[in-house]
């Protein structure tokens, strides 16, 4: 019986386990190989501030983890604003519960995508300023199409990636390089992935690998470099069984 193809995850995946079950359901087996680190940058106040500010009506979260770290930053001095002045938006169901178990007035995009979430948006007529906490602005769609659209639009960073000390990269170097042959697919889930992995590696044959983006951003840059990658795949957590078919048609075509 032929191995499963090893697929490389990247980064701090906090959705890492619905994504391996997915990878493992389309024949690949999952390796982790985290990068970077994510360090907190915000505190209560800083919400606080931008609230205030720039006197936020909406806020949009792309992903249920960001959900989590921005209840970390709700506090006494701020809970009251966020609940009865603000109107929270979300494309998934563990965000939507997370916040209405919460008691905060959420909704949830009838769409998988972005651009769904924008619609929705105009069609509720919702027209003042935006705020998306999050941890690479880079990776937000949406402000950049309500920006387009000219909302006011504007990030408040939460976590920022980090490098790992020399001692720990060193450690994950070594345990990477030692298994490298036998990695076939790259998974990078975010735009600034690939040149955290570039230099995470700097040894390694990437010429080798299948590279999986998960953002148009990210294979545009794989492009420009000249490496081998998939179409861009879609990754919904309401959805694990869409993104193991894509996976599987993955593993198809390359062995076709």
């Amino acid at each position: 019986m032929e191995a499963a193809k090893r697929i490389v995850f990247t980064g701090n995946l906090v959705y890492t386990e619905p994504v391996k079950k997915a990878a493992i359901e389309a024949g690949l087996k999952p390796v982790e190989a985290e990068i970077m680190d994510l360090k907190k940058i915000s505190e209560p106040k800083d919400l606080t501030s931008a609230l205030t500010e720039f006197s936020i009506e909406n806020m949009v979260y792309s992903r249920a983890e960001h959900v989590a770290m921005f209840l970390d930053l709700v506090d006494s001095t701020n809970e009251k604003m966020l609940k009865e002045s603000v109107v929270h938006f979300v494309q998934d169901s563990k965000s939507f519960n997370l916040l209405n178990d919460k008691g905060f007035p959420v909704l949830q995009s009838p769409g998988a995508q972005p651009i769904d979430m924008v619609e929705f948006f105009l069609r509720l007529n919702r027209t003042g300023p935006v705020l998306t906490p999050c941890v690479d602005p880079e990776t937000e769609e949406i402000p950049e199409f309500l920006a387009e659209l000219k909302y006011e639009s504007r990030y408040l960073r939460m976590y920022e990636a980090r490098p790992f000390s020399p001692g720990e990269l060193e450690d994950r170097r070594l345990d990477f390089y030692r298994s490298m042959d036998d990695y076939e697919y790259v998974l990078l889930h975010e735009p600034g992935t690939i040149t955290q992995f570039l230099v995470a590696f700097p040894d390694a044959d990437i010429s080798k690998f299948t590279f999986i983006p998960l953002h148009k951003k990210t294979a545009a840059r794989l492009q420009h470099m000249g490496l081998k990658y998939t179409d861009v795949l879609s990754w919904h957590p309401d959805q694990p069984d869409r993104f193991a078919e894509q996976l599987k048609a993955v593993v198809s075509q390359s062995a076709g």
